[in-house]
């Protein structure tokens, strides 16, 4: 791959030095034009406009001052002007030798088509909460996930990366969360196919992405757009000559932060301290810190009984142990983990097309390192479409889309993974064991816990997984009668997933304990098969009647779904080199299952737009949906829309305020459903239970219903209101997009404890409701034009979530880690943390005594508010402090262009929302111990009522350090300088028609104050960051050629 690299940029290279300014022969046959570039609204010059003679590659570009010289052939022809945010314009010569075209701003304009669910729709006569992103969008910044490309580009669409790990899926909401249980991801369609996430597809695949996000656009997905509706369509040839694009890029990624921990000198002072505190603890009559370790080993020795080795440990320090022993090995495990990862990604493709064939060809590969040791992604992708005239009125498409995945990832994330180990590995080891203390043959440090190297887990351990996925369509479009069409669409989504684990007994913390050496040694074997098929009828009618434009759909669709799981864990392996995921080849079998499911969903929907003149706008819809995941008693489902729009600027009394381009106001309302859950919930299934037998008693391994069938579950259902504002002035210069929602989500899914009466503990039911209200932003404006361009794109939202409704009499439902730090309740958002609120420690001594507190709490001790004031801390002081649902999100993008130079700049924030951090409190409380290390803030302590530290860290010896306290929970606020890229355009030539090179940095710089963890957006469900694989920042180079 490094060799294809060296190849590409040899050959830029080569093109660059072939397009130096050289005097070519020209023909008799040719004559010169020439002319001058202006814009319409400020009647400057327009440098950089490229200047092509149509059905050629015979070009030029204008200069500084606008003008440009072209040769072309004494015939004639047609010259093509083409400038990036202005419309391009054709001019036939006619024997003319002076051409200057006037160019006019090109916003999106009313007759501009968008994807809409089902069709397509002009831009101007939309009526819902639509936006969108271009290829051009995506194909600016090297992103290799289609998703990232949406990150700050939408009002109202937030894009999470919880995970750093390559590959990993990013989350996006749109306008908020709106469900507990079943998923708030959005539908993914992709060239008018659903399919459950957008994993395989090559973002430079990509013409454009549209949301669909309010209600009335999006019901006409029925009980799959609740969440709202991402719609990608990707690219298709069109009619010339073979053209062949090639682009790519490498660069290197770094650990974007690193959490701050103690240092190893740090780390010793605060372990000897903690053995005086036990000292003193184990007989406070008798023991003093200052005490020798002579005199505690006498105390200890009991009837001439020499203390155990765990007590000498405990209430002992060996000097030999002490910081600066040449016997100690002091690491950075945080260093030792991290890594510099390069990654490289190439595209090859080709388009083109006769009058009766068109076909676009893209490949990629995909080659990125972790930045964390033993991690990588490699990812391969194919995707082919075709287009055929079969005969006058008949026309078929064809896509076939493979992608493959080889990934070693796992290991990393939570509240057991390495990430977490490696913030909370102790920094002090043997010496000889550099970085592997505690893997075998090398013991753990005697004062530290036992903990086990996570560099060693990561090299020694093997966890790869495969990920093989074919998407296919086909379908045909006929035209039956004038206006009237008939689309019938088959496909097939097929995908297989393989996760092989194994874990030598060498990565084991007791790997001494071991009897041989694949003792303790554990593997695991999981596949899963997915296949989903659709076939889809829409007969599509569109006629106008003067200055009235309709346009219907009536629709039916049938997708049926099949998921086999199978999976096998096996431990005490015959030894740590060999594992074959089969019973005869470990001692034990834990575990080896297998579970087909099966859904079925049936769909008839139909829907009818109608306009007056452009002006007057209406849109109607009803969709039915039967789902075969719902009770017996509720699978049918119906989903109406309404909306109606009103173009202003197109009334008779605004044709002389010639500052306002367009003006359009838009109200809609419409219900959508969420049945994304479980495929079995509704049945009672079967659960392995072992119980009693015979006269012995003797457990006897048995089936059981686990839960009872529930006839009656149905979809969450959300009904939405929007109100929407469009305009643009000053001659499209400046458009800005406004909308106002109220979103009502009722029949929340939630599992809640039912009576034992039932003989079960819980069940899946619908409690609930929650209320999502909004605001949105969008601003596009172009600031300078000319020979220095700049131009704005902003977006602000704010979203209010609160929970409205619970069962027959609103009794709060807890939840979250351990069922312990959340809260179901009417009042709130959804997953609000209930927490004790920690307000310091208790200094002195007086303090505790006057203060109210919980039962044998001590000086140094967290301090907690005593919310009811009854003068005691207990679980009735438990109270709701914050939630993980943003308030705001932002997007800025600024771009700039002078000649043939652009500066593209992104930046995206978000305000007013929490993280629960379990790795901060991981490291950051007394109860873990002294014996792993802890976040740097231990070192301003509480140590005595002379030296309290800084009045928020406890002592080390605290009694009240277990308890989820508000100590742990962080603002999840940020501004993120998301993405930074320089590039540069070269001037078109004979031997290419389009060739640029540029330098991007991703995740250039953070702006927040989270320090319990590695990125503030490492949320997972719930609003726990529990390790999350970090962020990394990004350096990469990239070019795109086409020829």
């Amino acid at each position: 791959m490094n060799k294809l690299y060296r190849l590409a940029c040899l050959m830029l290279l080569v093109l660059a030095g072939l397009y130096a300014p050289a005097a070519l022969a020209q023909s008799a046959t040719t004559r010169t034009v020439s002319g001058k570039v202006t814009t319409a609204d400020t009647k400057e010059a327009l440098p950089g406009v490229t200047v092509l003679l149509k059905g050629t590659t015979n070009g030029a570009s204008t200069g500084v001052d606008g003008t440009y010289t072209l040769q072309v052939p004494a015939e004639g022809g047609t010259l093509v002007f083409s400038f990036v945010g202005y419309a391009t314009q054709e001019i036939a010569l006619n024997g003319q030798t002076t051409v200057s075209p006037v160019l006019a701003v090109d916003a999106k304009g009313l007759d501009e088509v968008v994807v809409v669910g089902y069709g397509t729709q002009k831009a101007g006569n939309v009526t819902g909460a639509v936006t969108g992103i271009s290829a051009k969008d995506i194909e600016e910044r090297p992103v290799n996930r289609i998703e990232n490309a949406l990150v700050g580009q939408m009002p109202g669409v937030y894009v999470q990366t919880p995970s750093g790990e390559p590959g990993a899926d990013l989350q996006i909401r749109v306008r908020g969360a709106a469900s507990i249980n079943a998923s708030n991801e959005p539908l993914y369609v992709v060239d008018g196919v659903p399919v459950d996430n957008l994993r395989g597809i090559n973002p430079t695949d990509v013409a454009n992405i549209e949301v669909l996000k309010d209600a009335a656009s999006a019901a006409i997905y029925g009980s799959r757009g609740s969440n709202g509706v991402v719609l990608v369509t990707t690219k298709r040839g069109k009619k010339g000559a073979a053209k062949l694009n090639f682009s790519g890029f490498t660069g290197v990624q770094l650990a974007e932060s690193r959490l701050k921990v103690q240092s190893a000198e740090e780390w010793i002072q605060m372990r000897k301290e903690g053995i005086d505190i036990d000292w003193v603890n184990q007989n406070p009559a008798l023991n003093r810190p200052t005490d020798s370790r002579a005199t505690r080993l006498q105390r200890l020795t009991v009837n001439g009984v020499p203390p155990s080795t765990t007590n000498v440990i405990r209430y002992t320090y060996d000097p030999k142990w002490a910081y600066g022993q040449d016997s100690l090995a002091y690491t950075d495990w945080q260093n030792a983990i991290f890594q510099r990862a390069p990654m490289q990604q190439y595209t090859v493709g080709v388009s083109g097309g006769s009058d009766n064939v068109t076909y676009n060809i893209n490949g990629s590969y995909l080659d990125q390192n972790g930045i964390i040791v033993g991690t990588n992604l490699k990812r391969a992708t194919l995707r082919a479409n075709f287009d055929a005239q079969i005969k006058k009125g008949i026309k078929l498409f064809m896509t076939l889309a493979p992608s493959m995945e080889w990934a070693s990832l796992g290991r990393v994330d939570g509240t057991g993974g390495q990430a977490l180990n490696a913030a909370q590995m102790p920094p002090v080891g043997p010496k000889e064991a550099g970085n592997y203390v505690g893997a075998q043959p090398y013991r753990s440090y005697n004062y530290s816990g036992n903990y086990i190297s996570p560099v060693a887990v990561m090299e020694r351990s093997d966890v790869n997984g495969t990920r093989t996925r074919l998407n296919a369509n086909m379908g045909l479009n006929v035209d039956i009668y004038k206006g009237l069409q008939l689309q019938l669409l088959g496909a097939l989504d097929n995908g297989y997933y393989q996760d092989q684990q194994f874990f030598p007994t060498s990565t084991v913390v007791t790997w001494y304990n071991a009897p041989y050496e694949g003792a303790l040694s554990r593997s695991r074997y999981y596949q899963t098969f997915n296949t989903r098929y659709l076939f889809q009828g829409v007969f599509n009618y569109t006629r106008s009647f003067g200055d009235h434009h309709l346009n219907a759909i009536l629709g039916y669709s049938t997708e049926r779904t099949r998921e086999d799981r199978s999976q096998q864990q096996n431990t005490q392996l015959p030894n740590d080199w060999t594992y074959v995921f089969d019973r005869s080849n470990s001692t034990t079998d834990q575990n080896n299952i297998a579970v087909p499911t099966k859904d079925l969903l049936l769909s008839y929907f139909t829907r009818a737009q109608y306009d007056y003149k452009q002006k007057y706008l209406l849109s109607a819809s009803l969709r039915r949906d039967g789902s075969s995941k719902f009770g017996n008693n509720r699978p049918f489902g119906y989903f109406p829309a309404v909306s109606v729009g009103w173009r202003v600027s197109g009334e008779n009394f605004m044709a002389g305020v010639s500052a306002i381009s367009d003006l359009k106001f838009r109200a809609s309302y419409g219900v959508t459903g969420n049945n994304r859950i479980p495929s079995n919930s509704q049945f009672a299934v079967l659960g392995v239970n072992n119980y009693p037998l015979g006269t012995s008693q003797t457990p006897t391994t048995g089936y059981s219903p686990a839960n009872f069938q529930n006839d009656v579950l149905g979809w969450e259902q959300t009904a939405s209101w929007n109100y929407g504002l469009d305009f643009s002035v000053l001659n499209n210069r400046l458009s800005v997009t406004a909308d106002y929602y109220i979103k009502n989500t009722s029949d929340l899914l939630y599992t809640v404890p039912v009576s034992s009466i039932t003989g079960f503990t819980r069940s899946l039911q619908n409690i609930g409701n929650v209320r999502n209200v909004g605001v949105e932003l969008g601003l596009n404006s172009r600031n300078l034009v000319g020979a220095f361009e700049w131009s704005t794109s902003f977006n602000a939202s704010y979203n209010d979530n609160k929970v409205t409704k619970l069962g027959y009499d609103d009794t709060p439902v807890p939840g979250g880690f351990q069922n312990l730090t959340s809260i179901l309740q009417v009042g709130v958002p959804i997953n609000s943390f209930l927490l004790y609120d920690a307000i310091g420690v208790y200094k002195t001594q007086a303090e505790v005594d006057a203060g109210p507190k919980m039962a044998g709490t001590r000086v140094g001790d967290a301090k907690y508010r005593d919310v009811n004031g009854d003068g005691i801390i207990n679980n009735d002081d438990r109270t709701v402090i914050g939630n993980p649902q943003p308030k705001f999100t932002f997007g800025l993008s600024n771009s700039f262009r002078y000649k043939n130079f652009d500066l593209n700049v992104l930046v995206n924030a978000q305000q007013g929302g929490d993280l629960y951090s379990l790795i901060g409190r991981s490291i950051d409380r007394p109860g873990m111990g002294y014996l792993y290390n802890h976040a740097a803030n231990w070192n301003n302590r509480w140590k005595s009522e002379a030296d309290p530290g800084d009045g928020k860290t406890p002592s080390i010896g605290a009694t009240t350090g277990a308890y989820f306290d508000s100590r742990w929970l962080y603002s999840s606020d940020y501004i993120r300088v998301k993405n930074v890229t320089l590039g540069y355009t070269l001037p078109k030539s004979h031997f290419y028609s389009g060739a640029r090179v540029y330098f991007a940095l991703e995740n250039a710089y953070i702006w927040h104050n989270y320090t319990g963890g590695y990125s503030p957006e490492a949320l997972q469900p719930g609003g726990y960051d529990n390790g999350s694989y970090p962020q990394a920042r990004t350096y990469t180079f990239g070019f795109n050629l086409s020829i």
